[in-house]
């Protein structure tokens, strides 16, 4: 764990290319109040429309739950007429949009953005929560109110503003801009209708590692840390895996109980699980450290115990103890454990024959999918030996030595079975090196955005994208919602009640992607070499101390 490499904060870069353009948008357009307000109502009749996803949804053309999406794809086509007239529109499976915009120069590699255009229930319990109804699309000057306006219909509406902006300039890209929009990413793990289709005709189409880099939603990427702003784009997202564990018992009257019911059991299984969590770990691949190493340099106010334990990685104790002190933090270097469905029992004199529980995990870096499965059967596989169970453990018998042949306080020699079940299996994704030339033209995007104050550096993300199914499209893959968290007082709402996305950050990604668009159009990533030189050049500074056919 010895962080002795510097990465060097990238200088400010602004397009070159066609400084009308920067005048006549960035300039003047982007401050108008009434273009402001447009982009706004853009956005708010988008989160009208609700294009709910639920985990279990039916295949698309035979759920009717679908249907609004017709409604959703209909209205950006209003919405957007320049953008629908110009680029090449692509339907996949109904739903999913592929936006091209042919760049000039075939050779260039295209830039691909993602986005997409589900989301979550608002949930009828909730309902009277919420400061405007949840798909009212309630704009008031400040905010645009309602499911999806954070997660992730703003990013597709600055998007599409930012292409219908630069069309409007009649500019024309050197490098093709693809725009790559889901439409399942909220239903469910195991649902793949959409990015996986989408993803499956860019590989046809571009082949392995074809794009030159890719661009998803992740969190509100500008925030403050000690007394600093930090961009955060996700270079790399923790895997997955869902654990269902299993108590099988004989049943009976609830007169004449045993010492332990199938829940009683499970509740001693639940409290094992809880009780021996995974290892936290900081490996030199996880974004974490560089992030950190980041902080400690650049920070204002970081604690120079902890700047000192980050600089000279003398101290790893220190180091692990200031990460496991909060859950956050404690997530980007441990393989999470999360308790979140129980089922069990039907009536209140019958002895349940069943009971499971679901956990959740997010996989770390330094563990895997096999690494879970073997946590679970070290961890259980003595319990069902003392208890008399029969041990499933993920399709295979596990072998169970010294077997209690009578349960203590029971006279049953066979207690049951207890079965352990695995569904999504998903590996940490690749990780993006944050010292390639394209990050540094995305951290060089992000400065001359939001100011040269702002040190970039790259994170964990601890949830899951869309861009798990884009993996061989690119080595470089970003995850940062880009604006600034601060915008919002009361901090993302994602997910929950009053989500709402403040129009300055929505103007702020419209300004980012416009932007992007245009300094990726700008270099040859042949001359990569020149730009890693250039970057180390002017900005060393001094450290501070279920499948489905895919359809087109």
């Amino acid at each position: 764990m010895v962080l002795n490499r510097i990465l060097y904060q990238p200088p400010v870069m602004h397009p070159r290319r066609r400084q009308d353009v920067t005048h006549k948008n960035v300039h003047q357009l982007f401050q108008a109040r009434n273009f402001q307000d447009s982009v706004a109502a853009r956005l708010a009749d988008s989160v009208k429309i609700p294009t709910v996803t639920y985990d279990g949804m039916g295949h698309v053309g035979e759920d009717p739950r679908w249907e609004v999406f017709f409604q959703f794809s209909n209205y950006l086509k209003k919405a957007f007429p320049r953008v629908y007239e110009q680029l090449t529109v692509e339907t996949v499976n109904q739903h999913g949009l592929l936006y091209t915009w042919r760049g000039s120069q075939e050779a260039m590699k295209p830039l691909l953005f993602m986005a997409h255009s589900d989301v979550v229930p608002a949930g009828e319990s909730t309902s009277e929560e919420w400061t405007y109804s949840p798909f009212s699309g309630h704009y008031d000057g400040e905010y645009i109110w309602g499911r999806g306006s954070e997660d992730d219909k703003s990013n597709l509406i600055a998007m599409l503003t930012a292409i219908d902006c630069l069309l409007a300039c009649d500019f024309i890209p050197h490098r093709t801009v693809i725009l790559s929009v889901g439409f399942d990413e909220e239903g469910g793990a195991e649902q793949s209708y959409g990015a996986r289709c989408l993803a499956e005709i860019l590989l046809d189409r571009y082949g392995k590692d074809g794009i030159e880099m890719i661009f998803d939603e992740g969190i509100a990427g500008i925030e403050n840390r000690f007394g600093t702003d930090f961009a955060l784009p996700a270079t790399a997202e923790k895997g997955y895996i869902d654990v269902t564990v299993t108590v099988n018992v004989p049943g009976g009257h609830s007169s004449t109980p045993p010492d332990h019911t199938a829940i009683g059991f499970l509740a001693q299984i639940i409290r094992l699980i809880e009780d021996h969590p995974f290892k936290s770990q900081l490996v030199r691949n996880n974004p974490t450290l560089t992030y950190l190493r980041q902080a400690a340099l650049y920070s204002k106010k970081m604690p120079e115990d902890l700047r000192e334990a980050i600089l000279g990685a003398q101290n790893s104790k220190k180091l692990l103890e200031y990460m496991e002190s909060d859950r956050e933090r404690r997530a980007m270097i441990r393989t999470s454990t999360a308790v979140d469905v129980i089922q069990g029992g039907d009536k209140v004199n019958s002895l349940p024959e069943n009971a499971s529980v679901l956990v959740n995990h997010r996989i770390a870096i330094q563990d895997s999918v096999q690494a879970v499965k073997d946590h679970y059967v070290h961890l259980l596989a003595p319990w069902a030996r003392e208890q008399g169970f029969t041990l499933q453990a993920f399709g295979a018998k596990a072998q169970q030595e010294n077997s209690t042949s009578m349960r203590p306080g029971n006279n049953t020699a066979d207690c049951g079975d207890l079965t352990l079940s695995a569904h999504y299996e998903l590996e940490s994704s690749p990780v993006s090196s944050a010292e390639d030339a394209r990050f540094r033209l995305l951290a060089g995007t992000i400065k001359g955005v939001f100011g040269n104050d702002v040190v970039v550096a790259p994170e964990l993300l601890t949830g899951n994208t869309d861009t798990r199914y884009y993996w061989d499209l690119s080595p470089q893959i970003y995850r940062m919602s880009p604006w600034r968290a601060s915008h919002d007082p009361r901090g993302t709402r994602m997910h929950t009640v009053d989500e709402r996305m403040p129009i300055k950050g929505l103007m702020e990604m419209v300004h980012f992607y416009h932007e992007f668009i245009r300094i990726v159009d700008e270099v040859h990533m042949d001359d990569t070499q020149s730009i890693h030189n250039q970057t180390r050049h002017e900005s060393a500074i001094s450290p501070v101390p279920s499948q489905q056919v895919c359809v087109t």
